[in-house]
């Protein structure tokens, strides 16, 4: 399975804003705005034709030193994944970087990212619902084997859903 995807953009980088698709209009809407001093690590998308187990796509965080605009196509390619479950349900976040970036020529594999910007990526996940008495629960990262088999199984649940 081909690792290069096109993401929907939905939240920039650094922003506090949480955006979400709306089903009806297809456009995106304001969901909410995050509590406290977070802001998203990295741009926040997702892929379309998917539907992972908290009844929403398949996410996506792309790694970029820009912030992209909300509402437009991240032509991404797939490094591996973060799992985790949000509210009692699984919710991973496939990562990835923009594929037509030359920065980012040499970010093939979850491995060639810093581990410190993994651990930021897992920082802000294990506590951006803090402050609205949610739980969330970072499990592990995984590789591009793994993201890959976890996108052609929210592809297929996809495809049995009536979404």
């Amino acid at each position: 399975m081909e690792n290069k995807l096109k993401v929907v953009l939905e939240i920039s980088k650094n922003s506090r804003l949480k955006y979400e698709v709306d089903k009806e209009s297809g456009k995106l809407a304001l969901d909410r705005v995050l509590f406290g001093s977070n802001v998203y690590p990295q741009n926040y998308g997702y892929i379309e034709g998917t539907l992972d187990h908290d009844g929403d796509p398949l996410d996506v965080l792309i790694i970029s030193n820009e912030s992209l605009l909300p509402g437009s196509i991240i032509p991404t390619r797939i490094l591996g994944a973060m799992k985790m479950i949000d509210s009692g349900d699984r919710d991973t976040k496939l990562i990835g970087v923009v594929d037509v970036d030359v920065r980012y020529k040499s970010f093939q594999k979850l491995a060639d990212v810093p581990e410190a910007l993994l651990n930021e990526i897992k920082d802000f996940f294990s506590n951006y619902k803090k402050l609205e008495n949610k739980e969330v629960e970072v499990q592990e990262f995984v590789d591009l084997d793994g993201a890959m088999k976890i996108l052609a199984e929210c592809r297929d649940l996809f495809k049995k859903s009536s979404y």
